[in-house]
């Protein structure tokens, strides 16, 4: 009697497309990249791709060996044309994109693509089958905000969505709104859409004894004269800074409280109107902007903080919660369906209409003790719901689902 046919491995192309200073998304395809490496041998092999040499090295930091994937010039011109008219179709699509991508990864012997962010690549795939990966649709949940509206953006998106995300073996979200979302907006299956929650990032687990080690006291670092909240965001339009400024201002206003900020994270065109923010409300004294910050580097600005303070628009998830969950650190976050959700009870609620509800939030919490350390046990807990092993498991299902089909042709 003869057992099951034995099946060799797939072989699978991880793409990392994110550059090293674009914050959460670098540091979410880290952690997903992370996870395909703890996938068994016998059913996956895994080949490491990033579109960034400048990459190479921070992934080796993280034991992930990459090669750099070269994307053709060709390529790049059909990409800038579908920008400005995303509706294109035609034979050009597959020759400049499809064919160049296709090659290097043939040559490769690559079975099946997973692609770690939001990606147009997978739109230039002909033959071969992929993964994708969706965190948001806030295209279609803020289309206010100019980031998603200027140069065709949302035109250009709603485009690559309705392309790529039929033909996907699977989507990869971040949360089940994330999978509501994607099923209803874009027709894909709900069998093929999976969540995976996101994870914070490998350097947010720190020993105190490491901590110590390399400790550095923000405030001196800074100039801070007395405490600070702190805020790790991309300078877009909707991350919504000056929300935060304005409850600086009414915390001092209503509750006597002279708290200050810091902010990370690289000007994507909003950085001046934010600056210009704090001089009008008579907080540059004590705001202060840093910047890059190095991923060992954060916990120091976490734990060293009141709190995270995030008033984005954009959800339904968002990783900075989760790193301050696990540096034990209390969490104000939006009010928002999707985002509220993502944190549960482990978090004070911010109305984003109502910039003294984040003060009176802040004023609680310097004022309780307690309130703090419940916030920070719901955290840890919150944390603790989804593990590794519930990711690892949704993404071998995956790739054992597609090695059965795979082995029905040559």
């Amino acid at each position: 009697m003869s057992g099951a046919p034995v099946m060799r491995p797939v072989r699978l192309a991880v793409v990392l497309e994110q550059e090293i200073h674009q914050g959460g998304g670098y540091q979410q395809s880290v952690n997903a990249a992370r996870l395909v490496m703890r996938l068994p041998r016998d059913l996956a092999e895994p080949v490491f791709l990033t579109l960034h040499e400048g990459n190479l090295a921070a992934l080796e930091r993280h034991g992930i060996r990459a090669s750099h994937l070269r994307v053709s010039a060709a390529a790049r011109v059909l990409a800038r044309i579908e920008h400005e008219w995303p509706n294109l179709h035609g034979p050009c699509r597959t020759l400049a994109g499809g064919a160049a991508l296709e090659a290097q990864l043939s040559r490769r012997g690559i079975d099946l693509v997973y692609f770690l962010s939001p990606s147009l690549l997978a739109r230039h795939l002909d033959t071969l089958n992929y993964i994708t990966t969706v965190w948001d649709l806030c295209h279609r949940d803020e289309p206010e905000f100019p980031e998603v509206r200027r140069g065709r953006e949302f035109e250009q998106r709603e485009s690559v969505y309705h392309s790529i995300l039929p033909r996907a073996t699977a989507v990869l979200v971040d949360s089940e709104a994330g999978r509501y979302n994607v099923v209803r907006r874009y027709g894909v299956d709900a069998w093929r859409t999976h969540v995976m929650p996101f994870s914070p990032a490998a350097a947010q687990d720190i020993s105190d004894e490491a901590y110590q080690a390399g400790f550095f006291d923000v405030k001196e670092r800074y100039g801070l004269a007395g405490d600070y909240v702190f805020y790790p965001a991309q300078f877009w339009p909707h991350k919504n800074h000056v929300y935060l400024l304005e409850g600086l201002q009414r915390l001092e206003q209503l509750h006597g409280h002279r708290l200050g900020a810091v902010f990370s994270g690289g000007d994507k065109g909003n950085l001046a109107f934010v600056k210009a923010k704090a001089e009008k409300l008579g907080l540059a004294d004590r705001v202060r902007f840093a910047g890059f910050v190095p991923d060992g580097q954060m916990p120091y600005f976490y734990r060293q903080s009141v709190a995270l303070v995030m008033p984005t628009y954009f959800g339904p998830t968002n990783l900075p919660p989760l790193e301050a969950f696990a540096n034990s650190v209390p969490v104000l976050y939006p009010d928002k369906p999707g985002l509220r959700e993502q944190v549960g009870d482990a978090a004070l609620l911010m109305d984003l209409r109502r910039p003294d509800s984040m003060a009176r939030h802040l004023a609680d919490l310097m004022a309780s003790p307690g309130l703090r350390a419940r916030l920070v046990a719901a955290g840890h807990a919150k944390l603790a719901r989804h593990s590794d092993e519930d990711r690892l498991a949704t993404l071998r299902a995956i790739v054992e689902d597609f090695r059965r089909r795979r082995a029905a042709w040559r």
